[in-house]
């Protein structure tokens, strides 16, 4: 059994293009206070080995309890990982579930360039995932989160531009390049899978969509998910960078023979939502796998046009259901906003058969929606503004 949207398809009625940023609510403060234990046990393992650079360990110690601190406050369970007997090292010195990070304390950002170590982008298997440049003012006891870089996006970057290797064994870093906030890194953390990071494919991808392989991707405040771009088969650059999956035309979907699963968990999900959803055979669809809390879950977005109006349209169908051999809790939500109001909002109840959420809403050309995913335990998952035209995102 498939639970329906309440009411039907709804209008975008404001033309406004002040979107609100991607991120995860409650919202989180990128800046955290330590608690005295925290920099004690930061003296204590910066002190313990003899030969060493005292003050670098103690930086880095404290940003590894900022960041952990920081990490906690978003109540998603995301487990972090590191040795508490010993100071962070140089270079991967923390996990996060599958994730190798690489920790870059500073304090002071006076300088254009940081350097990581050459072993955290080079040796197999100890190479970091994703590095995360943080602000230290130990005076203060405060751990500023910055910004963090992808390793596919640093290879990239490499690709383009090789790094300077200095003497140290390190390498030299804009510091432009770390341009994901610490928001998007929660979203990685939780969207992303670390085999995706660890090449420059996914780099190389948004390159070639931008046009430019120099280019810097789009800032926080601008990005958006183009699905314009997908009816001319390209995904586009933000949906690329948060693990989207573009989806063949329809008609091509079940010949597919990697697509196959998917396109029988489609046709399941529509042939029980007819007649009050159906797609045309113009459509052009996107999935994305998310695990977060520990639960796994998979958002698929449709798109077509509507040009039987005088203003030509376009419709977005939304899908959230589970991965294979899994099921949502009690307690899931789909949301789907235009900058005024709520469009669409259904849950998840505790005595409900619905297997999927789904809304479907309609609009100008020139008009955006922002899609939500409220997880049972009250955190939200907010992807950046959905938009119909045909430029960058």
């Amino acid at each position: 059994m498939i639970m329906f949207s309440s009411s039907p398809p709804s209008k975008v009625m404001s033309p406004s293009r002040e979107f609100q940023d991607f991120e995860f609510d409650p919202l989180l403060t990128a800046t955290v206070m330590l608690p005295p234990a925290a920099i004690d046990w930061a003296i204590q393992v910066s002190q313990a080995e003899p030969v060493s650079d005292v003050w670098s360990d103690f930086l880095r110690a404290l940003s590894l309890k900022g960041f952990e601190q920081w990490l906690a406050a978003g109540a998603l369970d995301l487990a972090m990982y590191y040795d508490p007997e010993q100071a962070p090292p140089v270079g991967v010195n923390c996990r996060v579930g599958d994730f190798r990070l690489c920790l870059i304390a500073q304090g002071s950002l006076s300088d254009e360039v940081v350097r990581i170590a050459k072993s955290t982008v080079e040796v197999p298997d100890q190479f970091a995932h994703l590095y995360v440049l943080l602000e230290v003012r130990e005076e203060m006891g405060q751990v500023t989160i910055l910004s963090s870089l992808r390793r596919d996006r640093l290879l990239t970057l490499q690709q383009a531009s090789p790094l300077g290797l200095n003497p140290d064994d390190t390498y030299s870093v804009p510091i432009h390049a770390f341009d994901a906030a610490p928001e998007e890194l929660l979203l990685y953390l939780n969207c992303l899978n670390p085999e995706q990071l660890a090449s420059p494919a996914a780099g190389t991808a948004l390159a070639a969509v931008e046009g430019d392989p120099s280019a810097e991707s789009p800032s926080p405040a601008t990005s958006v998910i183009n699905v314009g771009r997908w009816l001319q088969n390209q995904l586009g650059a933000i949906a690329d960078q948060l693990a989207w999956t573009l989806l063949p035309p329809l008609p091509q979907l079940e010949a597919a023979m990697a697509m196959r699963s998917l396109a029988a968990d489609i046709k399941s999900v529509l042939t029980e939502l007819s007649p009050a959803v159906t797609l045309p055979p113009n459509a052009r669809g996107a999935y994305t796998n998310c695990q977060a809390v520990g639960l796994p879950f998979r958002l698929y977005a449709f798109t077509w046009t509507l040009l039987e109006t005088d203003v030509p349209e376009w419709s977005l169908l939304l899908l959230l259901g589970p991965v294979e051999n899994s099921q949502l809790p009690p307690g899931m939500g789909l949301l789907i906003r235009d900058n005024n109001s709520v469009l669409v909002e259904q849950t998840l109840e505790p005595d409900s058969a619905a297997t999927y959420l789904y809304g479907q809403v309609v609009g100008r050309q020139d008009e955006a929606f922002t899609v939500t995913v409220e997880l049972p335990n009250g955190s939200t998952l907010n992807w950046p503004p959905f938009v119909f035209g045909m430029g960058e995102g």
